[in-house]
């Protein structure tokens, strides 16, 4: 018998690409992205969204072993496919260039944003919904493009192996889904990106962030989401001591470094000391927009700031799991960088979706599941249902 960690219920196990990604939502991105193709096509642009999400399914074969995988089988089960053979790779990469990154985009803004439900564990706390922000680097192709427009890595050894794209994420904590994301390059600062992540944070949802994240501008455009917030300070951060409370905390405030940038922003301190294993003390120091110790209790918001991990944990599953260990991305263009960057977290996020409904189904956590048995089974299905190429062009 399967553990509870890798025992996948059934509902994993159907076609990924085309249930969560179905023909009339692809096609539908790809009228709005214009990238619909002008004549008749062996790769028309349905099919080449479905072979960009499945690149992230096989990351370890080439562009016509993943289109093979795709469709294979497919010949004596769906009708349409006759005589169709895999094209050559130099075909099959200028049917992504032709369908851009766009599209990819389009397709993520669709499916991203929260999946759980009150019933589905470590997702509200007190009527909140937990979510998370934070940052990783993805690793590029060594091209003169590449290098151009996202930059490398550099230290006093000299310049890294590869250029890479930063990218951050907000992602619901309990469940690890991603309601948006944003990338750029190398030096772009976190807080620069995350900018540009805050239209998606709603009233009634509590935002957790690292220490590399605060400061007094972004957190009053943030705070002004209606979102609540709940992030780490550096223990260099000055935060003067305006009231002290009964539970401990403090009142204090963040203010701009220039005076007439606006006023100072009231905020709660909460303050404790972790014991790590090899018996070191760390000090911890939170701030959040919950003024009120009797409904938000400090030991609470402790507590949940370990939440955060999730969203790392989610990283780490993309770059890991869903990508490989020290894999660099295919494109050697930054367009294709793009393209793949959406197609990358377009799967992901239907891998937790499809997690966090099965998980539901069983009424186990989603965190019982396993996201390498999802990936597998995802690989398993992934072509089940996709039209073949006659159903798209009429030919």
């Amino acid at each position: 018998m399967a553990s509870p960690s890798t025992d996948l219920p059934g509902r994993v196990l159907i076609g990924l690409l085309s249930t969560v990604f179905p023909p009339k939502l692809v096609d539908e991105v790809i009228e709005e992205a214009g990238a619909r193709e002008q004549r008749r096509r062996l790769l028309p642009s349905r099919l080449m969204v479905y072979f960009c999400l499945a690149c992230w399914l096989y990351m370890n074969q080439g562009y016509d072993g993943v289109l093979r995988t795709l469709v294979d089988g497919l010949r004596d089960t769906a009708a349409g496919w006759g005589q169709w053979k895999v094209p050559f790779t130099a075909s099959i990469s200028k049917a992504r260039d032709r369908l851009g990154p766009e599209v990819m985009r389009l397709l993520f803004g669709r499916v991203a944003g929260p999946v759980g439900s009150p019933d589905t564990a470590g997702v509200f706390w007190r009527g909140l919904r937990l979510v998370a922000v934070d940052g990783t680097t993805l690793d590029v192709p060594d091209s003169a493009g590449n290098i151009e427009t996202f930059g490398r890595p550099s230290n006093t050894a000299g310049g890294g192996a590869y250029p890479q794209v930063r990218l951050v994420a907000v992602a619901e904590c309990g469940t690890r889904a991603v309601l948006d994301a944003a990338f750029g390059p190398y030096r772009t600062a976190e807080q620069t990106l995350t900018r540009d992540l805050l239209v998606s944070l709603k009233p009634a949802m509590l935002l957790l962030a690292d220490r590399n994240f605060l400061g007094w501008q972004l957190w009053r455009e943030a705070a002004a989401t209606g979102a609540e917030l709940l992030w780490r300070a550096r223990a260099s951060f000055n935060l003067p001591v305006r009231r002290v409370l009964a539970d401990g905390t403090y009142l204090s405030e963040l203010r701009p470094a220039r005076r007439r940038d606006g006023d100072p922003i009231p905020v709660r301190v909460i303050e404790y000391s972790i014991v790590t294993d090899d018996g070191t003390s760390e000090l911890f120091c939170l701030l959040t927009t919950l003024l009120d110790p009797a409904t938000a209790p400090a030991a609470e918001l402790a507590g949940l700031y370990a939440q955060r991990w999730e969203l790392e944990t989610a990283l780490k599953e993309i770059k890991v799991s869903q990508r490989g260990s020290s894999v660099v991305l295919r494109s050697h263009h930054p367009d294709g960088v793009r393209q793949e960057i959406w197609a990358m977290l377009c799967v992901y996020q239907a891998l937790r979706d499809l997690i966090t409904q099965a998980a539901d189904q069983a009424g186990i956590d989603p965190d019982r599941i396993s996201f390498k048995s999802a990936l597998d089974a995802a690989r398993r299905s992934a072509g089940s249902a996709i039209s073949p190429p006659a159903d798209q062009t009429g030919l």
